[in-house]
């Protein structure tokens, strides 16, 4: 019987997609100087989500066999009693392969995620362990007490997190050098407890009896092993599935994004950062181009990142020798990203150590072994993510090592390691911890760590010869222990203030500043009001003001960033005279330390700095100038040898502003501006004033909008930033004379015209209508001036424009193309409230004599609010709609974002019985690609890239696919495509939103702000929708993407489209 199970088994794996073990890993490419063999498979792992590996070089696995399945029912997956487990692997003979499976405990429903080993020793022998497991709400403490390899205690350390059953909740433990345990929650989305964005995504009380709650999207955290003084380390991530710390203390996290972002990215944690998630002021994905966001060190575009490790020494080759390690289930890629000190942070960029052909490779975590090698975990699957999962019976773990192929290379690693005898934690000798402790296994060296600990003042010795004669990793190690050690910790630390090597200074720093209570958000009951730890250090730290690294100086920033300005003010204001006008992390710990100073302080900084600028003058050469990152692309990041332009002393006052967004800065600004000659100064100042919301500000960037009529494209430039600036914060100043003036001013000039009529329309300036009149009659000014003048007038509603506009549309009669003013007029008549515009707008549709891109635009508007579409529907009842609308039609009302008008066009108009294709007749015929790319593009019964992008060509309704070959297969593809609605991308999550007046609109949320949200429909149309009109607001379990599509295409056709499909692997640029 066994074997026939075993032989079904196999047979479901090949008809499925699945390759063998053996297959799988002929299939994996390891990079020059690597290779990889399989260490392990099913069914002695089964869907991994999580892996640590002891010092014992065990491999202990969390698995996820009912993945889901707390929320959700799949048609062929059923949920296995106790399924949810760890277990841990172990191969005994030595010959590379794990050959025996232990549980460690099992029933850790919904799904294990996360996993860290606290193995427990004393007088040489292993005692047990305890493993700290995510689980929302909670974060499970599974302990082993008696060494058997079995949990006998199960216990929460905290609770109360939310994300349950899903893989955006709690997750991600490691341990850092300062012996606190380190973890992640994501934005808690899409589990069984349906946490809505806004909601908290934890509400925690820990046993020190501190509140903390956070709203504020994905989180970093940490705690102490007893469940104490747990900290917010920072906010603003998507989903950050793992936190890595090196031995330095400094904190990495990965964050996955959904496909069509381009969103993956690993970043450097700054204390008490913000990341940029759904940052209400900014439409980018990440608001990398705001002050108060902390730019990521690497984008790695679309993909689904999971675990994360650091990797320092040499026990692998060079390239990596100190990099994060990063697993990307999404694009089947092990990544390095090694880590350079780059000014007061990290650049780094991006290595393929690992990649995958085969398309259910999924790898979900790394982890570094005693013996330096890495193992990677495979999910082993063909979806990731999307609530969807496929299998539950498989499983892979990999193992990575240097090429043996390469003798000097071995010979070279061989030599290189250290130390050169095996250390072991089964011996009382302080030597043999000290090995340990310079271990590349992280159990090993944090059981070392806490054995030296308990040791005391006898440890004291060994360590200091560890931290003065060690490699810098090892140093940084040794000072966080001897930082423990009662009596001595705090003057060792300090005396590393002064060490040569500027990381150890920063490290020591970073310990002597600790605080637990400053960066979380706790409840007003539990708050302690007890001053920060650097009071009592602050003739110790204070010389580092001068410190040659930015590194260390941005490290005492941040460390005094809470101190009063009586006692820190005169070190902020010179360490803000040393920002070198470029460096961005740098200038996020300025603003971290300054934004809430007083303001004469402020006042006075700046004009003790406006002073200095001018007294040391500048040149006309190019500058660096906000927001000091590229920011072009979700996946844009600045290289190691990337270069920004100098700085000059102007622009790094200019700067300073910028960051800090205050009207204290004005003063200073308008003195460094007067008389001001360089261009890029200029252009520095006028993005740091559209950051301060006090119209005093908008003042300024009146003034200069009037001095630089000269210059035609700064002038469009500035139109446009007072025009944002008056439709928000500045909406006072649409009664400033001056303003009035310049915009008038500029109305009169050939090259403005067009940007001053959207500035006025963005603005809703009074009193310009009849100028705008004026423009849009005069046929002796260009088409796209008349056109913008039109097109505001529509958009301020005035009266008179509409038989202007019906004027515009008589005058394309007869072309074959309407042009923009034509265009412009059809939006005006749209604009219009009641049945005027309408009016005017439906005999366009029958009327043969209008061209059929205006009759098809006049379609579009006509059907964007309800009471249109059913009117036109009534219309197609009756036989009246012309047949060469007919297709733009069943697409604009089959994806209306009102649910009345769906659900009437289905019953009116249900189009063809939607029959599911035979997908192994599919997958069996060979496709051509170009024949794909012509049905994706221009077929419109399917209307791909009405929704879809690829290449920069399509709308962005739905993902960006420029890359969607390489996260799926073809099967997984064409799943997709008949299901759509099998498993949403977290981000395409419709919403349904239920209006007071009955409507139910659907769509996209694009924007949500205090004041209401903005909706994407499925044709592309976008709504504001005011709170006060929200009655309800509900995710869907529906995709935006019709359902049917593959019944419009023949089988033929649709293995072309996949053809297509399964070649995109490039993200679009």
């Amino acid at each position: 019987m066994r074997c026939f199970v075993l032989w079904t088994v196999l047979s479901c794996t090949i008809a499925n997609g699945q390759q063998s073990p053996e297959d799988s890993l002929k299939s994996l490419q390891p990079a020059d100087g690597f290779e990889v063999s399989l260490w392990a498979n099913e069914p002695m792992v089964n869907n991994p989500t999580a892996m640590d590996i002891d010092s014992r070089g065990r491999v202990w696995i969390a698995e996820g066999l009912n993945y889901r399945m707390k929320q959700k029912q799949f048609e062929t997956l059923k949920r296995v009693d106790g399924a949810d487990r760890i277990r841990i692997l172990s191969d005994s003979d030595g010959n590379g392969k794990a050959d025996k499976v232990t549980v460690f405990a099992d029933n850790i429903f919904p799904v294990p995620q996360g996993l860290a080993i606290e193995e427990v020793w004393k007088d040489g022998r292993y005692r047990g362990a305890r493993v700290y497991v995510g689980n929302s709400p909670d974060l499970l403490v599974l302990e082993d007490t008696d060494g058997d390899d079995r949990a006998d205690r199960r216990y929460p350390l905290l609770t109360g997190f939310r994300g349950t059953d899903s893989d955006h909740g709690l997750h991600g433990m490691t341990f850092g050098p300062d012996g606190k345990l380190y973890f992640t929650v994501g934005d808690a989305r899409y589990g069984a407890d349906k946490v809505q964005m806004g909601e908290p995504t934890f509400d925690v009380t820990d046993k020190s009896g501190r509140r903390l709650s956070a709203s504020r999207a994905g989180t970093v955290l940490r705690v102490n092993l007893d469940g104490t003084n747990l900290e917010v380390l920072a906010y603003g991530h998507r989903n950050n599935y793992e936190a890595a710390v090196d031995s330095f203390g400094n904190v990495f996290a990965s964050d996955n994004d959904d496909d069509g972002n381009r969103g993956c990215r690993t970043t450097w944690i700054m204390d008490g950062g913000n990341y940029g998630y759904q940052h209400p002021d900014s439409a980018r994905h990440w608001a990398e181009e705001l002050p108060g966001v902390i730019p990521k060190i690497v984008g790695t575009g679309n993909g689904a990142p999971g675990g994360l490790a650091i990797y320092e020494g040499s026990r692998l080759p060079a390239a990596i020798a100190y990099s994060v390690i990063q697993v990307d289930a999404g694009t089947h890629q092990v990544n390095a990203h090694p880590l350079v000190r780059h000014g007061a942070g990290f650049r780094s960029d991006h290595k393929i150590l690992l990649k995958g052909d085969d398309p259910w490779f999924r790898p979900i975590d790394v982890s570094v072994a005693p013996d330096g090698s890495l193992f990677v975990c495979d999910w082993y699957d063909a979806g990731v993510g999307g609530n969807r999962f496929t299998d539950q019976d498989t499983g892979r773990i990999y193992r990575l090592t240097p090429d043996s192929r390469d003798v000097a290379e071995v010979a070279r690693l061989r030599a290189a390691r250290h130390p050169k005898k095996s250390r072991t934690l089964a011996s009382s000798a302080t030597d043999e911890l000290i090995g340990s402790l310079g271990s590349p296994n992280a159990a090993t060296r944090f059981a070392a760590r806490e054995l030296l600990v308990e040791r005391g003042a006898d440890a004291r010795p060994a360590l200091m010869k560890m931290f003065e004669k060690g490699q810098p990793h090892e140093r940084a190690r040794a000072l966080f222990t001897l930082a423990d050690l009662p009596h001595t910790g705090r003057s060792d630390v300090i005396a590393a203030l002064g060490n040569e090597d500027s990381r150890l200074r920063e490290t020591a720093l970073q310990i002597l500043a600790r605080d637990a209570t400053r960066e979380s958000v706790v409840a007003p009951a539990a708050a302690r009001t007890t001053e920060p730890p650097v009071i009592a250090v602050m003739s110790d730290i204070l010389p580092l003001v001068d410190d040659p690294d930015a590194g260390a100086r941005r490290a005492l920033i941040m460390a005094i960033r809470n101190g009063s300005t009586d006692q820190f003010g005169s070190a902020l204001v010179r360490l803000a005279k040393s920002w070198d006008g470029r460096d961005r992390y740098y200038l996020e710990a300025l603003r971290a330390a300054l934004i809430n100073r007083k303001p004469d302080f402020v006042r006075s900084l700046f004009n003790e700095l406006a002073e200095s600028a001018k007294q040391d003058g500048w040149g006309n050469e190019p500058v660096a100038v906000p927001p000091y990152y590229p920011t072009i692309t979700n996946d844009a990041f600045p290289r190691p040898d990337d270069e920004l332009a100098r700085s000059n002393s102007a622009s790094r006052v200019i700067g300073l502003a910028w960051a800090l967004q205050r009207a204290d800065s004005l003063a200073a600004m308008r003195r460094l501006l007067k008389g001001n000659e360089s261009e890029f100064v200029e252009q520095a100042a006028d993005l740091a004033l559209s950051q301060i919301d006090d119209p005093r500000a908008g003042e300024l960037m009146v003034e200069r909008l009037a001095a630089a009529d000269h210059d035609p494209q700064r002038s469009r430039e500035l139109l446009s930033r007072v025009a944002i600036g008056v439709a928000g914060p500045w909406k006072d100043l649409r009664s400033s004379e001056a303003l009035r003036q310049a915009v008038a001013a500029a109305l009169q000039q050939s090259e403005l015209r067009a940007a001053a009529s959207r500035a006025i329309a963005k603005s809703k300036l009074p009193g310009f209508s009849e100028d705008l009149m004026a423009v849009a009659k005069d046929a002796s000014i260009k088409i796209e001036a008349r056109a913008a003048a039109l097109e505001a007038l529509g958009k301020l509603k005035f009266e008179p424009s509409g038989k202007l506009a019906a004027d515009v549309l008589q005058l394309s009669r007869g072309k074959d193309r309407g042009d923009p003013l034509t265009l412009a007029g059809l939006a005006v008549l749209a604009s219009f409230d009641g049945e005027q515009g309408k009016r005017e707008l439906r005999p366009i549709l029958s009327d043969d004599a209008f061209p059929l891109d205006v009759r098809r635009r006049a379609l579009q508007l006509l059907v964007v609010r309800s009471q249109g579409a059913e009117r036109l529907m009534t219309i197609q009842e009756q036989g009246n709609l012309p047949k060469d609308l007919a297709s733009e039609f069943a697409f604009q009302i089959h994806n209306h974002a009102d649910r009345r008008v769906r659900l009437k066009a289905a019953e009116l108009f249900p189009g063809s019985k939607t029959t599911a294709p035979d997908v192994d007749a599919v997958l069996s015929l060979s496709g051509k690609a170009d024949r794909g790319r012509e049905l994706f593009f221009k077929n419109k019964d399917i209307a791909c890239s009405r929704c879809h992008r690829v290449a920069e060509q399509g709308d962005m309704i739905g993902p960006d696919l420029s890359s969607v070959g390489t996260k799926y297969g073809k099967r997984e593809l064409l799943y997709h495509i008949v299901n759509p609605s099998g498993a949403i991308n977290y981000n395409y999550v419709a919403q349904a939103v239920l209006l007071a007046d009955g409507r139910v609109l659907t769509g996209l949320v694009i924007d949500r702000r205090d004041t209401g949200v903005t909706l994407k429909t499925a044709i592309g149309e976008t709504i504001q929708i005011d709170n006060d009109a929200i009655e309800e607001q509900r995710a869907q379990s529906i995709s935006l993407m019709p359902d049917g599509v593959a019944s419009k295409l023949k089988q033929q056709q649709l293995a072309d489209l996949l053809e297509f499909l399964s070649t995109l692997r490039q993200a679009s640029r």
